[in-house]
């Protein structure tokens, strides 16, 4: 199971057109299931969290630290 990233939701618009980006990533590159949905969450909650929209796409590495961030947290628990 993937938790989700708890953020403060401004905007949802594009939410899940990052999500399904960063999931399509993640299937194409041939990455485990856990880290493609950890990073699609990232990716969805981050966007969620900002005013924008389609300037609210995250860069790589802001999705890479969330998901990353999530991680540690979920061995952690």
């Amino acid at each position: 199971m993937v938790a989700p990233n708890e953020v403060d939701v401004v905007n949802g618009l594009g939410a899940g057109d990052a999500f399904g980006g960063s999931l399509c990533h993640g299937l194409l590159h041939g990455w485990p299931l856990e880290k493609t949905l950890r990073y699609a969450n990232a990716a969805g909650a981050i966007v969620a969290s900002r005013l924008e929209c389609s300037t609210a796409m995250p860069t790589a590495a802001e999705v890479a630290e969330l998901a990353e961030q999530a991680a540690v947290e979920a061995v952690n628990v």
